[in-house]
């Protein structure tokens, strides 16, 4: 087959006679676009950082392509973004975002519940469902609960590790203190214990008055991490231990594929720590009898290249001696007896390719150079004594990755080597300009952009971020940015550690083809031929299912399918009716127009031609979640130290500048009120805010339901008229909001989760039987904890002086989201449609008059500017301003953009901030 596929190209016959520099070209183009993955998307995901308090807001882009030319996609209309506690294989939140000009964005609100630890957030289209784990793109972030340092608790105490003599494992025995956690917890916790490969737990059941608990459990000795999970009913805690900090993986990659007896070749190498980090080392190649035979050193990232010919019958390892003087050994591949070995070297701006072959024929050669799983050129040739060589021009290839792939006389592949192919003309030169040098705290910056390409001006679509920068570098040490990802990442598997590194400047290169040797040859994403597509491309919101009828069934117990009449009651304002057909086989589809918030509620109802609705039932399609699936090795690791010290330093200063950041820590260890129990659900409020002034139980809520009081917030206005008002805002087409009497504001949280002003339209008509309970705080100190969460302009808008709280808790204990249950009969459903999430604008506050400056009020943002969809004019020209917050230092202002023909840029630009 491959035999036949080869001669299905065009190639061009080249005797080795035509000398390097020919003026003839003998690489003929080609068209072919044999990969599967070819017609994937690739999604861009732009993050306004990568560490968090829980306090915080990210912020972010998405960018989606095709991906030969990066054009802005044309086959997806929705983008899935979802932020994932990968260590509980959870979705903790989502966006669904309309995708326009291959362009959208969102943002997830953090919140206080959420445990510390790693997340990931995660983009992908419907579309590419159809390309596997390759092109759905997951960035990892690292969260913090907002508390001061000292504060912070650490149940988890005196890990001791032992090696058991005569034994492959590790004893591990720890103390630990779960009333330092949680201390309204009862009852008994557990603690989880992980490491690559293996997991085990253990249940705490401490006796009464018993503060401690110890424990004792085994690992592998081969492990270097050990990630634990401390877990009450109330708190979560994690840590991660390193138990073997001179672990370590040394792999060697030859050039092109095999080492070759006889044969000098190019070996690239890759170290990476216990972390899977790169790490700078130094070492040298043996032989089995220890005999030195070549030294190596690498770089930065733990990687580099060694000149090896290999000797008959011989093994050769890599060798490492550490500070403490343990050495270890780490095997090199085989060497082939017989075969071809392949190497690409630098000559100037010129890539020369040489192959020898160890029997020196003149054997055919047969070479393919690829770029995103299509074919560019094709070359036919024979060795010459054994050899073959041929210079490449970087302007014959298009700018990214290149694939070379070697061929013998059988079209048999033999070896394979990928390069990066610079070509700087086909970047976006993006440039940005501030109005001064120089500001004072809370000053107006003026920016002026402008987009270029090859010198000549071209519109493009930029965002532009404005970030305290020590801050920012400080805490986001593995940066992508949208030229690494689509000109890098996106084109070869694995994680690409530090990849902005290698666009810096044109002397990282040097690093860049390193890479490409220990990682681009066997890791390269266009690999699987083309095959069917089994998932359809999202345009646009939709409801799809099947009609069965139940009483046309064949004897072999086959429901016959029939067309069927679907009437569609989409609800809310305005009301929406709908009637559309089902096909042949009862399969139907119905596009949504683009509407925005949390779900919209429909009811739909199938009849025949003889309008007999009786016997037929509908089945919704739900959506179908992509497998949460992460490695481990890549979750547990501890954070960098230099990461954890920058955000605890800024976490201590807020909290020093803004007490209303941290959170209220009353320590109840038991709480009595006769007739109000404090459950799990409740326990986070009571700590925080004390014992609710009303309590609304679900049993008095069916008791006194009407037809006319289904919902929470007419109930409320008819049971509690003394305790709650509810107003209808923009007259007769607006939506209800409480207020507890006396109160300036009323935060509402649900289910622990403070509900953002944007959705407080949806608050009135939770259902009254999704209610557990309803709970009204009128005098309490803490309500304002809340503010940052619940409104865009918070820090700088001052938090209201008399607040209040109604705090309801749901059946399902999912906040707003969960708080609208499904309901279902044989005919009739009503469900809820999937709308686009939300947008909101990043707050920027305004200090246009400084004489009305409140500067009690504190304004200590980092990131100072977030505008995600700008776009340049046809001269290649856009303006957008802010104003400084009262940091001072060195301010950093990010701008990345994309052209309409997939050409991108990034630009950064400092600026300093003074009292």
């Amino acid at each position: 087959m491959l035999k036949a596929l080869f001669y299905a190209t065009v190639l061009i016959y080249a005797f080795l006679f035509a000398q390097i520099g020919h003026t003839q070209n003998p690489l003929e183009k080609e068209t072919e676009v044999f990969a599967n993955a070819a017609d994937a998307e690739k999604i861009y995901l732009q993050l306004s950082g990568t560490t968090f308090n829980t306090s915080e807001t990210i912020w972010f882009k998405a960018i989606v392509t095709d991906v030969i030319d990066h054009m802005p996609t044309t086959k997806s209309g929705v983008l899935h973004v979802e932020l994932i506690d990968p260590l509980e294989n959870r979705i903790v939140d989502k966006n669904l975002l309309k995708i326009s000009g291959g362009v959208a964005n969102g943002f997830f609100q953090l919140h206080s519940s959420y445990p510390e630890g790693k997340y990931m957030v995660r983009a992908y289209t419907e579309w590419n469902k159809n390309f596997g784990s390759d092109f759905i793109n997951s960035i990892p972030i690292h969260l913090y609960r907002l508390q001061q340092a000292d504060g912070k608790p650490n149940p988890i105490r005196d890990i001791v590790f032992t090696k058991d003599l005569n034994s492959s494992t590790f004893s591990l025995s720890s103390t630990i203190a779960v009333k330092a956690l949680d201390s309204l917890h009862t009852g008994d916790a557990m603690l989880y214990m992980r490491w690559e490969g293996g997991k085990d737990s253990i249940v705490i059941k401490p006796k009464k008055k018993e503060l401690n608990i110890n424990t004792q459990h085994k690992v592998p000795l081969n492990v270097p991490i050990v990630h634990y999970r401390l877990q009450t009913k109330n708190e979560v805690f994690t840590k991660a231990i390193v138990l073997d900090e001179e672990y370590g993986s040394l792999q060697f990659f030859p050039e092109g594929g095999s080492l070759v007896e006889g044969l000098q070749s190019v070996v690239g190498f890759k170290y990476v720590d216990y972390r899977g980090k790169g790490a700078e080392i130094q070492g040298t190649i043996e032989d089995k009898n220890n005999t030195k035979v070549a030294e190596f050193k690498s770089n930065a990232l733990g990687m580099g290249k060694v000149i090896l010919t290999p000797e008959a019958e011989k093994t050769y390892y890599g060798v490492l001696t550490t500070k403490s003087g343990n050495t270890f050994k780490y095997e090199l591949p085989k060497a082939k007896k017989t075969g071809q070995v392949f190497s690409l070297i630098n000559k100037g701006l010129d890539k020369e390719l040489r192959i020898w072959n160890k029997e020196k024929n003149r054997d055919s050669v047969f070479i393919k150079l690829f770029h995103r799983g299509k074919n560019l050129f094709g070359i036919k040739a024979r060795f010459r004594n054994g050899m073959f060589s041929y210079r490449v021009q970087p302007e014959d290839l298009p700018h990214g990755v290149i694939g070379i792939t070697v061929f013998d006389k059988n079209y048999g592949p033999v070896a394979e080597r990928h390069f990066f192919n610079e070509r700087n003309e086909q970047n976006l030169d993006i440039t940005i300009e501030t109005d001064k040098d120089r500001y004072a705290v809370r000053d107006s910056v003026q920016v002026s952009i402008s987009t270029r390409q090859n010198g000549q001006s071209i519109p493009a679509s930029v965002s532009v971020m404005a970030v305290e920068s020590s801050y920012f570098y400080g805490t986001n040490l593995e940066r992508n940015t949208i030229v690494s990802y689509f000109l890098l990442q996106s084109d070869i598997k694995g994680t690409v550690e530090n990849p902005s590194y290698y666009f810096e400047n044109t002397k990282n290169l040097t690093d860049l083809d390193d890479l490409m040797l220990t990682q681009g040859w066997t890791n390269y994403k266009y690999k699987e031929r083309k095959k069917p597509k089994l998932v359809d491309a999202e345009k646009g919101l939709e409801i799809k299912g099947t009609v069965d009828d139940l009483q046309r069934v064949s004897k072999k117990g086959i429901t016959k399918k029939n067309e069927y009449d679907l009437n569609i009651l989409l609800m809310e304002e305005p009301i929406e009716v709908y009637t559309l057909e089902t096909d042949s086989t009862g399969y139907f589809r119905f596009g949504l127009g683009d509407s925005y918030g949390l779900g919209r509620n429909f009811v739909i109802q199938p009849s025949d031609a003889s309008n007999k609705r009786g016997d037929l039932k509908i089945n919704i399609k739900e959506y179908e979640v992509p497998e949460i699936a992460y490695g481990l090795e890549k979750v547990i690791v501890p954070v960098d130290s230099i990461v954890e010290k920058k955000m605890f330093q800024k976490m201590e200063e807020d909290i020093k500048e803004d007490p209303l950041l941290l959170p209220n820590t009353i320590a109840l260890d038991e709480v009595v009120v006769s007739d109000y129990k404090v459950t799990p659900e409740r326990a986070e409020m009571v700590a925080l805010h004390g014992i609710p002034d009303v309590v609304i139980d679900n049993r008095e809520l069916v008791n006194k339901q009407k037809n006319w009081t289904n919902n929470l917030y007419r109930w409320l206005l008819f049971n509690y008229p003394k305790d709650i008002k509810v107003e209808r805002l923009r007259n007769g087409l607006g939506f209800e909001i409480a207020y507890v009497y006396g109160a300036d504001w009323t935060y509402v949280v649900i289910d622990g989760i403070p509900v953002h002003e944007r959705d407080y339209h949806l608050i009135g008509n939770i259902p009254v039987r999704a209610v557990k309970s309803a709970e009204i705080i009128r005098n309490t100190g803490t309500a304002n904890k809340y503010h940052r969460q619940v409104f865009d302009c918070a820090p700088v808008c001052p938090p209201p002086p008399f607040p209040a709280i109604l705090a309801i808790y749901t059946y399902s204990g999912k906040g707003l989201y969960g708080a609208f249950p499904k309901s279902n009969t044989t005919n009739l459903i009503n469900d809820t449609a999937p709308q686009f999430t939300p947008i909101r604008e990043y707050y920027v506050p305004e200090y246009h008059e400084p004489s009305k400056i409140d500067w009690n009020v504190p304004d200590r943002r980092t990131l100072l500017h977030w505008k995600p969809n700008m776009v340049t004019n046809s001269y290649g020209l856009a303006k957008t301003s802010f104003f400084n917050g009262d940091l001072t230092g060195k301010m950093v202002l990010i701008c990345e953009g994309i052209t309409s023909n997939g050409k991108v840029g990034y630009s950064q630009l400092f600026y300093e901030v003074e009292k």
